[in-house]
């Protein structure tokens, strides 16, 4: 009568454990979600009057047991072979913590060395608004991967702000300025610093354009001094009368000019055989010639030619030097 009785009772025990591990749902352990996953099934567990076996292991076998095919529901298949190797339910529960735990703490140590580079990331030379948005997005992906929810897309937005070059210091204080960066997401704020972008670049056809401008007035100014050069030098060679070539015939009006006859200093030609236009004088500062060829004598001498002239000033009528 009491083997019956207790057959009974465990028949009844089995269809109320069927019937509620049925009626739960029961998630799928992963390599990412074991908090979530620990709370759940202890919650199951605790409905089904089974959590003591996870806490005790003083409890009758059959209990867990229940214990453990409550388990077994929410983890992989290649996992049932090492827990059904363990003496407890509670066993178990602290083998399945034990790794993945494990691989949480490796995931964390990961995630502070990826949260480490998205502190330090900063804009490269000449990097594009796109390439260091490219950057940052894929270290928050990998960041959220391994589990950082700290990382939200306000804190994104606000350290792109912060490091953001210099040109584009204006355009980040305007977003912080007139935006609500709390619900500003990166693709938004990124579209934004876009469109400054474009219009702080010239396009190629307006940096094409610029160039060609100027060399034009290059090649004009180039132009214009050489249309000079050869007038200069045509008028030298009709003053210079007939004889030799160009050349002989600028010599010979540039020797005229600066010496009065042939002999004297060589004259200051450019390779093209025209005058070469002359700087200011270091010797009486005026424009128009070279101190090797000034034609005023130094301060010494007209000092001298000015004590002579006072001096003949007092035998007769005074020389112009006497005057100056």
């Amino acid at each position: 009568m009491g083997e019956e009785s207790n057959k009974a009772e465990k028949e009844t025990m089995e269809r109320a454990f069927n019937q509620a591990a049925g009626n739960l749902t029961w998630p799928m352990l992963t390599r990412t979600n074991y908090q979530g996953w620990s709370s759940h099934i202890q919650c199951n567990l605790e409905g089904m009057y089974l959590w003591d076996a996870i806490e005790d292991e003083k409890v009758e076998r059959r209990r867990d047991r229940l214990a453990l095919g409550a388990m077994l529901r929410g983890v992989p298949q290649e996992m049932h072979s090492m827990l059904l190797n363990k003496k407890t339910a509670k066993e178990d529960w602290e083998a399945i913590k034990m790794v993945r735990l494990g691989a949480d703490r490796v995931k964390e140590v990961n995630a502070q060395k990826v949260l480490a580079e998205f502190e330090a990331i900063a804009f490269k030379r000449g990097e594009t608004i796109d390439d260091f948005a490219i950057r940052i997005t894929k270290l928050v992906t990998d960041l959220r991967g391994l589990g950082e929810e700290t990382v939200t897309d306000a804190r994104v937005v606000k350290k792109f702000l912060r490091v953001v070059p210099s040109r584009y210091s204006q355009v980040a204080v305007a977003i912080e300025m007139f935006k609500d960066l709390k619900n500003l997401t990166i693709e938004e704020l990124i579209g934004h610093l876009r469109a400054a972008e474009e219009r702080f670049e010239p396009s190629m056809e307006q940096v094409t354009e610029k160039a060609g401008k100027l060399l034009l007035t290059e090649e004009e100014w180039a132009e214009k001094n050489k249309s000079r050069m050869v007038s200069e030098s045509s008028t030298s060679t009709a003053k210079g009368g007939g004889g030799g070539g160009h050349l002989l015939k600028n010599e010979k009006h540039w020797r005229r000019k600066n010496n009065g006859s042939g002999e004297g200093h060589e004259p200051e030609l450019t390779s093209m055989g025209t005058p070469r236009r002359k700087g200011k004088c270091r010797k009486c500062g005026v424009y128009g010639h070279w101190g090797k060829e000034c034609k005023k004598a130094p301060l010494k001498e007209r000092q001298e030619a000015a004590h002579h002239a006072n001096a003949d000033g007092e035998n007769g009528a005074p020389s112009l030097a006497g005057l100056l």
